[in-house]
């Protein structure tokens, strides 16, 4: 072998054993961009699985809560629960939005034969969770709303029965002390006008009492089960005390 054929074997090898280093490294790096996509992937996965089980609890709390009262204290108490929900979404929040991001960032990168088939994996899991996450937003507002609503009614009612109880009350006091009839045309004149005034008030209260029972029947409607037995008792009472029965 010429010292001309052996320079040129000599570069040959050179050139292959460096082409062999650059593949081993090129297949080491995909190797280590391989373990780290899995794990990745894995970590993804699992989160996500976590906070679909999370949020799969917070929904199935929301379609079923308790029925809504038709006591002013305790509707406040089912708002505050309500919240609360609000409260657990915003724990949640950092997490929702990290998977977010990586679930985007997977897709993005995703590459190769199998590409579809990962990617798409990803983007079901994210839209389930997106979903799901603002169905509760959306529950959490409707029941809000219709708690507020439901409590304004029963504040008004509330305010109102006790008001005519007090009045009606009042207004049989006021006749327990009328004098009897009178002899002087005097006296028995002011008792008349006393008389009108009373049948008056007794209209008024008609009306009044006409008002609450409407009140009431929205109330009964509005609230649960549980409760309407009460707004029922209360109406009844009103009838009774105005001597009138249901």
């Amino acid at each position: 072998m010429s010292p001309g054929e052996g320079f040129s074997i000599q570069e040959k090898y050179v050139a292959a054993d460096t082409l062999y280093s650059h593949i081993k490294e090129d297949v080491k790096k995909r190797a280590v961009a391989l373990d780290e996509a899995i794990s990745q992937s894995t970590q993804f996965h699992d989160k996500i699985d976590q906070i679909l089980e999370s949020l799969e609890r917070i929904v199935e709390r929301l379609r079923q809560p308790p029925s809504i009262s038709a006591e002013v204290e305790k509707i406040k108490e089912q708002i505050s629960e309500n919240k609360n929900v609000s409260v657990d979404m915003e724990k949640l929040q950092p997490l929702y939005e990290t998977l977010k991001q990586r679930g985007e960032e997977m897709i993005a990168r995703s590459g190769g034969t199998d590409k579809d088939i990962s990617a798409k994996a990803v983007q079901d899991k994210l839209d389930q969770m997106v979903f799901i996450w603002e169905n509760i937003h959306t529950l959490v507002e409707e029941r809000e709303a219709k708690l507020l609503d439901v409590m304004e009614l029963a504040e008004k009612f509330w305010c109102d029965h006790m008001s005519l109880i007090v009045t009606i009350k009042d207004t049989q006091d006021f006749i327990r002390d009328l004098e009897d009839p009178g002899i002087d045309p005097s006296v028995v004149k002011q008792q008349q006008e006393a008389a009108e005034t009373i049948r008056e008030e007794i209209d008024g209260l008609q009306e009044e009492l006409d008002i609450v029972i409407n009140l009431g029947s929205e109330l009964i409607a509005a609230c649960g089960e549980p409760d309407k037995p009460i707004v029922k008792k209360s109406i009844h009472e009103l009838n009774s005390a105005m001597g009138f029965s249901k």
